[in-house]
């Protein structure tokens, strides 16, 4: 997948707001949209984006990556996310600690399924936990992991639990100068 940065000069009541004290990342003309912490970091990389707590990655204790997927417009309930989501793991060749039970939730046109990985950080030889999480809806399929260490957790529960809650999938966006309300 190619980035293409693009700036652009919003105009007056231009409808783009988030929550005080984060930003709004739109991947792919709304196809997924979700707000983060206003001082973490967004990079583009291969396949997905980046959004980092410092301004570098030696700068960082934690790493939300955010990617998406155009998927057609078929019946998707005789493959469940959560089956999907257990099935993606099976790729994480980290030597693995624990893996928590998955959660599923049904939130506005969206379904999600996520998890919580304990396992053995390869370049640091200590423990990293590592959420994931599966959301599919409108014809979009969103995969979010975010890496941390477990001395974090009470910071970034919060960050995770409002990325979640600000998730949307599937939101046209014709002309990015103009934008709506989410959250």
């Amino acid at each position: 997948m190619g980035w293409t940065r693009e700036v652009y000069q919003l105009p007056e009541g231009h409808g783009w707001t988030a929550t005080p004290g984060h930003k709004i990342l739109v991947l792919d003309a709304g196809a997924v949209l979700l707000e983060f912490p206003a001082d973490w970091v967004m990079e583009p990389a291969p396949g997905q984006v980046n959004v980092r707590d410092g301004a570098t990655p030696d700068d960082s204790s934690c790493l939300l990556a955010v990617s998406c997927l155009r998927i057609p417009p078929v019946d998707w309930s005789g493959l469940p996310l959560s089956k999907l989501l257990l099935e993606s793991l099976e790729g994480d060749d980290r030597d693995r600690i624990a893996i928590a039970p998955v959660q599923e939730r049904r939130l506005e046109g969206l379904t999600l399924a996520w998890t919580e990985l304990r396992v053995v950080d390869p370049g640091e030889h200590r423990e990293c936990r590592s959420r994931m999480c599966l959301a599919r809806g409108d014809r979009v399929q969103c995969l979010i992991t975010f890496d941390f260490w477990p001395e974090d957790e009470a910071r970034v529960t919060p960050v995770w639990d409002h990325v979640l809650g600000s998730l949307r999938l599937g939101v046209r966006v014709d002309d990015p100068r103009r934008g709506r309300r989410i959250g």
